[in-house]
C-alpha cells in the first residue's frame, strides 16, 4: 500500500507498488480484510493506492492504538473510505477514480454508510473493543 507516485504499473501481474515504496503493512486481518499501518508517518494518513486490484482494508493507527478507517479500492486506486475515529459520526468519503483524490472537508462528500460499510464498522469497533 502506499501513495501517489509509489504505483507502478509493470510491478506484478496488473501493476502494484513495489517492496521499497510500500508505506504500509498487513498487521492482520478480519473476516479475511487485512488490517494495515502506516510505517513511515504518523496519524495515519490515507493511502491512496493498493497493491492489490480490488480490495478492501481496514486501516489501524498505531498512535491510537484502533481501526479508524475503512478503505475501498478498485483497480488499485481507493474509491471510498469510511472514517470512524473518535468523538466523529461514522461517515463516508468518495474519491476521484481519475487521479485518486479529493477535496477536504468537502461537505457535498460526506456520506451515510451504506448496509456493507456498516457492517464492516461494527466489526472494527467489536475489535476496538477487544484490544
Amino acid at each position: 500500500m502506499g501513495a501517489r507516485g509509489a504505483f507502478d504499473s509493470n510491478y506484478g501481474r496488473s501493476g502494484g507498488i513495489p517492496i521499497e515504496k510500500r508505506n504500509y503493512s498487513c498487521i492482520g486481518s478480519l473476516n479475511n480484510i487485512k488490517i494495515i499501518q502506516c510505517d513511515k508517518f504518523n496519524n495515519n494518513p490515507t493511502t491512496t493506492y493498493s497493491n492489490t486490484s480490488n480490495t478492501t482494508y481496514y486501516a489501524y493507527s498505531k498512535e491510537n492504538k484502533r481501526i479508524e478507517h475503512i478503505y475501498y479500492f478498485r483497480n488499485h486506486k481507493l474509491v471510498k473510505s469510511v472514517d470512524f475515529k473518535d468523538n466523529e459520526t461514522p461517515h463516508a468519503h468518495y474519491w476521484n477514480n481519475n487521479q485518486v483524490g479529493r477535496k477536504k472537508h468537502d461537505s457535498h462528500n460526506s456520506h451515510n454508510l451504506s448496509d456493507r460499510d456498516r457492517r464492516l464498522l461494527h466489526v472494527a469497533l467489536k475489535y476496538n473493543q477487544s484490544i
